[in-house]
């Protein structure tokens, strides 16, 4: 937790270290995921006489259309990093991610973030202090005293710094996959979700590989997306497309700055 040099997303992350994993960048080196399949619009009646490049190709036209978009997934580190947000191209995003399975509220919008991190976080963070920074610990459990339960607020651009919470400049995060696929095969077997069997095309390999996740049958909608961020692989589903994206900051009652928390960048030094 902390300011401008480190939010606390990225302290949380170091605090997991804690729990034994080797460390929180980087890939794992492990098989890409499924994408999702809740949203309905956008189906085309022509799919099943399409070739796979003309499907993917459709399919990708119409991602990188969407004005917003929901997306459910996994930053596939050493220490997974789950999303669940909404975002839009206006620069609005309110969701939850979690590290090691605790989940934080999210809310960005007007050049402003707000993160309310849960108790299990600060617990973390805690626990970090004492193995890292004994010395600390007396401010760091003032400052946690003051945030608990409160939203942390931050400059937008400190928070989109951290992974996971970087999808919610879609401009930015997305701009790399491409609009379109010279060539794109179907990878692994079909799978059923909520009813529909969905099946995976893919265009090219290693670092620069993209998948989209499509309806077998009735349509090329993105019902998610696989890619590599840096070099970390990326497996989301997406729904809700170009639907409105409510991200209300909280009452200033409810939130604490975080310029008046320097106990919480307890690494950045």
């Amino acid at each position: 937790m902390g300011t401008g040099r480190r939010t606390a997303a990225a302290v949380l992350c170091a605090a997991a270290l804690i729990g034994g994993a080797a460390g929180c960048g980087g890939s794992d080196g492990s098989g890409r995921a499924g994408g999702a399949d809740r949203s309905k619009g956008g189906e085309s009646s022509g799919a099943a006489a399409m070739s796979d490049t003309q499907r993917m190709n459709e399919s990708l036209n119409l991602f990188k259309g969407y004005r917003s978009f929901r997306m459910k997934g996994e930053f596939r580190q050493q220490i997974p990093r789950m999303v669940d947000l909404r975002a839009d191209r206006q620069g609005n995003c309110v969701g939850t991610y979690a590290d090691s399975r605790v989940p934080n509220d999210v809310v960005i919008t007007g050049g402003r973030a707000w993160v309310r991190y849960g108790e299990e976080s600060q617990k973390q963070l805690r626990e970090l202090t004492k193995a890292a920074a004994p010395d600390k610990l007396a401010a760091v459990d003032e400052a946690l005293a003051k945030s608990r339960g409160k939203y942390i607020e931050y400059a937008a651009e400190d928070v989109l710094k951290d992974p996971g919470l970087s999808l919610c400049a879609l401009d930015t995060a997305f701009a790399g996959i491409p609009a379109k696929a010279d060539k794109a095969e179907k990878r692994g077997n079909p799978r059923t979700r909520g009813g529909v069997r969905i099946v995976q095309l893919t265009h090219g390999s290693g670092v620069g590989e993209v998948s989209v996740h499509v309806a077998e049958k009735g349509g090329n909608e993105p019902r998610g997306i696989d890619f590599t961020l840096g070099d970390t692989p990326v497996m989301l589903e997406l729904d809700a497309h170009d639907k409105p994206v409510v991200a209300k900051p909280p009452k200033p009652s409810e939130t604490v700055q975080a310029k008046d928390l320097p106990a919480l960048d307890v690494l950045a030094d």
